[in-house]
């Protein structure tokens, strides 16, 4: 939303996406203001199990790319906003996450629950579902990563992992994180930690419970306010009782958004992130510029984010020791909350809506400058 925004003004736009695109739910979401005027919609239309399940991304996204290809010739720039795009000519494509990458979604996330569980664990039914949802979606037209296009990495840490992993040449452009500044008397923050996302067994909630557990075991009489959507599922309601379990120091607010969101946030005098290896971490970035001093693990985009050894840690007894370490530490605090402050600007909608403007005016001039060499 954040690039159709950046272009709206310069360029004639379109949004290609599957299922309903409802442009009002995802201003109001985003904090955008993308009118029907400033931008064609083309929706591609999912059979119904699939067009709301929590479950089959693969084939979902097979669909949708299949579909979409009727409408490519129609544009001059292609731009997948979610990580590479089959588009059979060079283009734009910001990697949004790994998921694409089977080996290291294993190594980092835990195996689904339900009967999702299943089909990840037993490798001939997940090369089948794989090679179903490769059929659909076609025939690649060029998977030669020559022919990309430009990149872009959403951290230095994907960025990485796109060159050591894939030989994908990339460069960085963090996303934009959209807070709106909200009024909140400072004493309401004292001993409130905040953790935001869905609740899903890969961003290991149960790591921060365990974790803050330790800490109020050490004197600190801290407490976890919980913002995401448990779902309705087994996990969920699993969850929901193990939360209930607590004592009270746990709080579940249910999934938020705009400026009951970023209040509860900014309500909060903490952060804590336990999602290792994640690629960028836009909920740890909501929480630096939202003034909370934000803890989360050292393997992944989250640590660029936080930018202090104070704040990072490789497992649960240093996060511990480090939160610990800080609460103890008034002088800490204050330098700590002026270095995130700093930090917080790199994630400016601003900053952002530059970048994705220079990136989009450099490969329109390359194309060109190709073109008018001879090159196809």
């Amino acid at each position: 939303m954040w690039t159709l925004e950046a272009l709206k003004r310069d360029y004639r736009i379109a949004l290609i996406a599957g299922g309903r695109i409802d442009l009002a739910a995802l201003n109001s979401f985003y904090g955008t203001s993308i009118g029907a005027d400033d931008c064609q919609t083309l929706e591609i239309p999912l059979p119904w199990p699939l067009a709301k399940a929590d479950w089959g991304a693969a084939l979902r996204g097979a669909l949708v790319s299949r579909g979409m290809r009727r409408y490519f010739d129609c544009f001059d720039v292609l731009i997948n906003t979610y990580n590479i795009g089959d588009f059979g000519r060079p283009g734009i494509h910001f990697v949004a996450d790994l998921s694409w990458d089977e080996a290291l979604r294993r190594s980092g996330d835990p195996p689904p629950t339900g009967t999702r569980r299943l089909l990840h664990l037993s490798p001939l039914l997940r090369r089948g579902y794989l090679a179903l949802s490769n059929g659909i979606a076609g025939p690649s037209s060029d998977r030669n990563v020559c022919n990309l296009g430009v990149v872009i990495a959403n951290s230095g840490w994907t960025k990485e992992i796109l060159d050591r992993r894939h030989g994908i040449q990339a460069q960085v452009l963090y996303p934009p994180v959209t807070m709106r500044a909200v009024q909140v008397p400072s004493e309401r923050k004292l001993r409130r930690f905040v953790c935001v996302g869905r609740i899903s067994p890969e961003k290991r909630i149960e790591r921060m419970i365990e974790i803050l557990k330790a800490v109020r075991g050490r004197g600190h009489d801290v407490e976890l306010h919980i913002i995401g959507d448990a779902g309705d599922t087994a996990y969920g309601w699993q969850f929901e009782q193990r939360c209930g379990c607590e004592g009270g120091w746990i709080v579940l607010h249910g999934r938020q958004c705009g400026e009951t969101k970023d209040r509860l946030i900014a309500e909060s005098a903490f952060g804590i992130h336990a999602r290792a290896k994640e690629p960028f971490g836009i909920a740890v970035a909501e929480m630096v510029k939202a003034g909370c001093i934000t803890f989360a693990p050292a393997e992944g985009g989250p640590a660029e984010i936080l930018g202090h050894d104070a704040l990072l840690y490789t497992d649960s007894k240093e996060a511990v020791e480090k939160i610990c370490a800080v609460l103890s530490c008034p002088t800490l605090l204050v330098a700590l909350r002026e270095h995130l402050k700093r930090q917080a600007e790199k994630f400016s909608v601003e900053t952002f809506m530059r970048g994705i403007r220079h990136v989009v005016e450099d490969f329109i001039a390359s194309r060109q400058e190709r073109s008018s060499n001879g090159y196809v």
